[in-house]
């Protein structure tokens, strides 16, 4: 249950405050003219662990200008989040808790079958270890750089591939998903299942996964399901569940 990146606090330290106060004024400044832009996507959600393994992120997806659209050009993301996991260290588990956040710059898109995106920038993350272990490579305050690559496509009006890997470096971590969705005729959300593998020089999980995808909340806003069963390296297999809302901003 963890996104690529210590400090022995579950919770924010300063620094990672300020840094985010910085992150979000600059993505504020760098969006002259919001209320007059075309559309920008808005995330966030939450994933829990039966063993206390957590998840939460928050997260902007902005096209550059004002004439500018998601889906054709290029496209600034956002990413903050806080990630709790556990692993085996020395025959004893070990829980981390880590705030983070990234700043990308991407490119999108689109056409009748679905859409590509691919994202390169820059993270930091303050990962925090109980008990210490001096001999993890991913502890403290690290920055990283970061590559992502998405896709989403539609093999017909009933059936879709969606796929992400994020690779990290500084220290090396890697992040990838990928969904299969079928949608009925009367249906109006998709479902389906999910794999996840991720992991870094101390932690490696698997994920499999029930998904219910694009349940409409309004117009312009939708709400994603998952519950499913995760294995980590040295560790018992786990259940998941999780909720996602995802939200389109702005004038069409």
């Amino acid at each position: 249950m963890k996104s690529p990146a210590s400090h022995n606090s579950s919770m924010p330290t300063p620094a990672f405050r300020l840094l985010a106060v910085l992150l979000w004024t600059s993505a504020s400044l760098a969006w002259p003219g919001q209320s007059h832009a075309r559309e920008w996507l808005g995330l966030t959600g939450v994933e829990m662990a039966e063993q206390g393994s957590a998840y939460a992120f928050a997260g902007a997806i902005v096209p550059f200008g004002t004439d500018a659209a998601l889906g054709q050009g290029w496209v600034q993301r956002y990413w903050l989040d806080w990630v709790k996991y556990r692993f085996e260290s020395e025959a004893e588990q070990v829980q981390a808790r880590a705030p983070g956040f990234s700043a990308s710059l991407g490119y999108q898109n689109s056409d009748g079958t679905g859409s590509w995106a691919i994202y390169a920038g820059a993270g930091y993350r303050d990962t925090g270890l109980t008990p210490d272990r001096l001999n993890a490579r991913v502890r403290d305050t690290q920055s990283a750089l970061l590559l992502l690559a998405e896709t989403d496509r539609r093999f017909a009006e009933t059936w879709r591939f969606t796929g992400a890997v994020q690779y990290s470096a500084g220290p090396d971590s890697y992040w990838s998903r990928v969904k299969f969705l079928h949608k009925s005729p009367s249906a109006t959300f998709w479902s389906g299942v999910e794999i996840v593998f991720q992991g870094d020089p101390d932690y490696k999980a698997y994920k499999l996964g029930f998904v219910l995808d694009e349940i409409p909340v309004t117009s312009r806003a939708s709400l994603n399901f998952k519950l499913g069963a995760v294995k980590t390296k040295g560790l018992e297999t786990d259940a998941y569940a999780g909720i996602e809302l995802v939200g389109v901003f702005g004038n069409k």
